[in-house]
């Protein structure tokens, strides 16, 4: 059969989008590969978000590229966010390239095919999670960033159609659904004329056979008190909450066009702390933002000394061309950047590390992701506070269990970011029976079954 692979880049949302190009692909006869060697197509979908990331997608380009040569590659294409910034750039400078197909273009990739398929998924993460982009585009428009000019305004998706798509997702043994935006706290807003958040939480919660929904990108100016006491309420939904606040300065926050304060931001995680004790709150920050001095960071580092995020992700700022902070100065050096954002990490290792150490001896929930390759350890899993790619793993040494269970685990020790434990209880099925009760009348049954072949 013929083959082809798909290269992912960046975030999540850009994930959804390879998995409709995955699925129309294989409508066309094609079967997917993570071998680039065997595949006759390699479709790059790439990420143009800052230096980074366009870095990468570049190199990766040229990398499967390569394969045009030294594989059975017959036509490279290349889509995402870079061809969204760069159209004509990329067209006229990779000859390599087959097809460039503009952003979320599945009409034109699927004329490139020759087919008239659907635009369902093919899941490209482990099937027992999966993403669920609940809107696309963004109408915060920050002045370093350039979302907006790549996937334009706020579009949600509605009710309806992401509670089908979840009971679809489920029936396929999907367990946990992670919520994906550019804004999740202003889902709604552009077609029903408000947040509608908790009440998507609310009609997902009474799912059956779900069993985690998680948050990502809750914008921290469009956080409410109606959500908070959602999520508190609502016992399928995680008690995580991803809240990139980038900064608390103040001048650089108004400078940043991000439309709240540092005092806003204290009273939202002081809320969420009252109200759920055992939460986990994850926040991104930038070092290097134009104008950041030397007394803006000592803020930072001091807030996050204060507010102890159990997760944590610092990037140094990218100057991005057409973005208003693209002209700002003065400048902050790389090298300086570079500096304080390795500084908040070295903080943040700490903290990470005390709050971790803090969960041994504790049993707490965890969803089994894969068999580990890790000499000593059976399986890999995460807890509740830790998202797919981002986030920590649990290494499990000890006890049985299927991949995409959720089982209770005792943790017996604690590294910088991750956890090990061993299963101390199984989860029961809706007969009744639980995981221990399976095993022993499979192992049963293949006595008797070995008993009759003797």
């Amino acid at each position: 059969m013929k083959k082809f692979a798909i290269i992912s880049l960046g975030c999540s949302k850009n994930l959804v989008d390879s998995e409709v190009f995955a699925f129309i692909t294989e409508s066309a006869g094609y079967a997917l590969t993570e071998d680039l060697q065997k595949a006759e197509i390699i479709i790059v979908n790439t990420c143009g978000f800052i230096l980074d990331a366009k870095e990468e997608s570049i190199s990766t380009i040229l990398e499967a590229a390569d394969f045009k040569v030294s594989g059975k590659c017959r036509k490279l294409i290349v889509t995402g966010c870079l061809v969204k910034r760069y159209f004509e750039d990329i067209k006229n400078s990779f000859p390599e390239i087959d097809n460039v197909i503009q952003l979320k273009d599945f009409s034109t990739f699927k004329n490139v095919l020759g087919i008239n398929s659907i635009e369902d998924r093919k899941l490209l993460t482990l099937p027992h999670f999966a993403y669920l982009r609940v809107s696309d585009g963004c109408n915060n428009h920050c002045s370093y960033c350039a979302i907006p000019a790549i996937r334009g305004k706020l579009k949600s998706v509605p009710i309806e159609t992401l509670i089908s798509d979840t009971e679809n997702l489920v029936a396929k043994g999907v367990r946990e659904v992670i919520l994906t935006a550019q804004d999740t706290a202003q889902y709604g807003v552009d077609i029903y004329g408000k947040q509608k958040l908790p009440e998507l939480l609310q009609k997902l919660n009474d799912i059956k056979k779900l069993e985690w929904i998680r948050i990502l990108y809750l914008h921290p100016a469009h956080i409410s008190s109606e959500m908070i006491d959602t999520i508190a309420k609502l016992p399928k939904v995680c008690e995580y909450f991803e809240i990139p606040i980038q900064h608390i300065n103040n001048e650089i926050l108004s400078s940043m066009n991000r439309k709240v304060t540092k005092e806003r931001v204290s009273e939202i995680i002081d809320e969420i702390r009252s109200k759920m004790p055992d939460s986990v709150i994850r926040t991104t920050l930038i070092t290097g933002y134009p104008g950041e001095t030397e007394e803006n960071f000592i803020e930072l580092k001091n807030f996050v000394k204060e507010m102890k995020f159990e997760r944590l992700g610092a990037f140094t700022y990218s100057r991005e061309e057409d973005t208003p902070a693209f002209d700002l100065e003065p400048q902050v050096s790389e090298e300086i950047a570079e500096q304080r954002k390795d500084e908040l990490m070295q903080i943040q290792q700490d903290i990470s590390e005390e709050f971790l150490a803090g969960l041994v001896g504790q049993k707490i929930n965890v969803i089994i992701d894969k068999s580990s390759d890790e000499e000593g350890f059976l399986f890999e899993g995460r807890s509740y506070f830790d998202s797919p790619e981002i986030d920590g793993v649990v290494f499990i040494t000890e006890g049985n269990a299927g991949i995409g269970e959720i089982v209770k685990v005792e943790i017996i020790d604690a590294w910088e970011y991750d956890l090990i434990g061993e299963i101390v209880e199984y989860p029961t099925d809706e007969q009744g029976i639980s995981n221990d009760e399976r095993k022993e009348n499979k192992s049963k049954s293949k006595t008797q079954s070995s008993n009759k072949k003797q």
